[in-house]
């Protein structure tokens, strides 16, 4: 099947293109003038060039493709304004030029953020707004194109950079964490790349279907498990979310001074330190078949292997 990858040269996106590639199909990965293309030096793929801020070309990447996996958009941006150009706009304009050009299928990925945090629904970020009101775009789609949305949890692996400053500050030999009793249920990149290639050319339905590791983790576990990751002992700081929010707004105001997204913001500081994302994945193991392989501590350590290797820690 010849399959169109937007964000391929992104973190989640990229890892979706290998496995595409390797289970045998035609792969295309849109590019923005922008990116940056260097985790997909030697693999087998067609380059197309595609904006989705600028809907107009969406026509030409999609020349003769079957099906799209739709993981372009953005996580940080300096206002609401920003996430539902690219987020909600984007993937309005990518799904009608889709059914225009003859695509049959769409894979969304979207995000739990999308749901809200657990137990607080309410509490949408201005990014899961974006990410909901695309799968509700999507919907709109529904008697033309068939489309399947994954809420992706926390998404960590080799090439993940935002995981790297918790990994750096482990190898000092302490790590600031969230309150003990916190909840986290994240998910390892090749283990989403799999299910991708999985459902490709299967029927599921739209779902939204949560993705994640099937157990959740105590952020009290996270600490022993970054220290086995690095092989050194590792003292675990458990912070105040006052701190991470002061860290937060302190960040906010230097990119704003910068005129650019922040690379930490109050979402993130709420997300880490208030909220929990945890899921419920029995429908999503009934309908697709698919379980996470990969435990948060063979993850955490196979991450540490990439970064060394590469030249990060």
């Amino acid at each position: 099947m010849r399959v169109l990858v937007t964000g391929a040269t992104g973190f989640v996106g990229s890892h979706v293109a290998e496995a595409l590639v390797a289970a045998g199909h035609e792969v295309v990965v849109s590019l923005r003038g922008r990116s940056n293309p260097r985790w997909l030096a030697g693999l087998e793929v067609e380059r197309r060039a595609l904006d989705l801020a600028l809907p107009d070309r969406a026509s030409e990447a999609l020349a003769g493709v079957e099906a799209i996996v739709h993981a372009g958009g953005i996580t940080r941006a300096t206002d609401e304004t920003e996430f539902r150009r690219v987020n909600v706009e984007g993937t309005r304009s990518l799904l009608r030029a889709a059914v225009a050009a003859g695509v049959r299928r769409c894979l969304l990925i979207s995000s739990l953020a999308a749901r809200g945090p657990d137990g607080r629904p309410a509490e949408l970020s201005a990014y899961g707004r974006s990410k909901l009101e695309a799968e509700q775009v999507a919907t709109g789609f529904a008697d033309t194109l068939e489309v399947a949305a994954l809420r992706l949890a926390g998404v960590y692996g080799p090439r993940d950079t935002d995981l790297l400053p918790l990994f750096r500050m482990a190898r000092r030999g302490f790590v600031l964490l969230p309150r003990r009793e916190a909840r986290l249920q994240p998910v390892f990149a090749a283990d989403v790349a799999e299910l991708v290639a999985r459902l490709l050319s299967r029927s599921i339905g739209f779902g939204p279907w949560p993705i994640a590791e099937p157990r959740s983790y105590r952020w009290a576990e996270v600490g022993p498990l970054l220290g086995a990751a690095l092989g050194r002992p590792v003292r675990a700081v458990h912070a105040a979310s006052a701190l991470f929010l002061t860290a937060a707004a302190a960040a906010e105001g230097v990119a704003r001074l910068r005129r650019r997204a922040p690379a930490f913001d109050r979402r993130r500081a709420l997300d880490l330190a208030r909220h929990a994302y945890t899921c419920d994945l029995a429908g999503t193991e009934a309908a697709t078949g698919w379980r996470a392989r990969v435990g948060l501590a063979e993850g955490l350590a196979r991450t540490a292997h990439w970064y060394r290797e590469h030249g990060w820690l």
